[in-house]
């Protein structure tokens, strides 16, 4: 079983880790504060430096059969278990990440208390991101009052938190599970929580900025149909 760093510390940048398994191209680590694709967001990449100074980029990062893999190129060979190695995340990228999947949490919130609406997908990426929800329009008037909520939030400074919930309670809430589909697998005993303060609170995975100031600024880039009351707004960060 692999500790998740990131799932308690967002900003860890470098750490050190033991490889306790090698999977084809990829390896195990007894920790990780790379986090891996799923749920919308892009996997971090980054570099993995063994004690004789060899590197392994990490290509990418996955969550299959409840294992962490971590994509290494070049591949690695099995003379790498046991190895003890330091790690470093592509920041840049980690952070623009970071920054938009606040946001999104944000636009998902504003959505359920304003116009009743549940997201049905979204994808984030570094440079833009998506979300798509169930409303019966999404013209001039309403992408313009998400733009201005956004402003706001970013600049009153909310505090981001996590905590941690047994799924049973969890699952009491309906508004922890802001999606049009419950995505947590059965597996899953222990729910984290993200909560935006004053914002939203919801369960989630993934990684984010500690306060909405960190965002920066929100710019909507443009709006689709995707079929009946369902629509899709494209944004980025500034």
């Amino acid at each position: 079983m692999t500790e998740l760093l990131f799932q308690t510390d967002s900003y860890i940048k470098e750490f050190e880790a033991e490889i306790i398994a090698v999977e084809e191209d990829a390896v195990i680590l007894d920790k990780t504060a790379f986090s891996y694709r799923g749920g919308g967001l892009q996997s971090d990449t980054g570099v993995l430096t063994t004690s004789q100074s060899q590197n392994y980029n990490v290509k990418e990062v996955i969550f299959s059969k409840g294992k962490v893999l971590h994509l290494l190129l070049p591949p690695p060979s099995s003379s790498l278990l046991g190895e003890k190695v330091k790690c470093k995340i592509d920041w840049e990228n980690r952070y623009s990440q970071m920054k938009m999947h606040t946001a999104l949490h944000s636009i998902s919130s504003l959505l359920y208390k304003k116009y009743n609406s549940v997201v049905t997908g979204g994808n984030i990426t570094p440079e833009k991101s998506r979300v798509d929800f169930e409303i019966d329009h999404l013209r001039q008037d309403r992408v313009q009052e998400i733009e201005e909520e956004m402003k706001r939030i970013i600049e009153e400074g909310y505090d981001v938190s996590i905590s941690f919930m047994e799924r049973e309670e969890a699952l009491k809430d309906p508004d922890l599970i802001r999606t049009k589909v419950n995505l947590i697998p059965e597996s899953v005993k222990i729910i984290r929580i993200v909560e935006i303060k004053d914002v939203d609170k919801q369960a989630d995975g993934g990684v984010h900025v500690a306060n909405t100031k960190e965002i920066g600024v929100f710019k909507p880039l443009k709006s689709e149909n995707r079929g009946k009351n369902n629509k899709r707004l494209y944004f980025t960060i500034e």
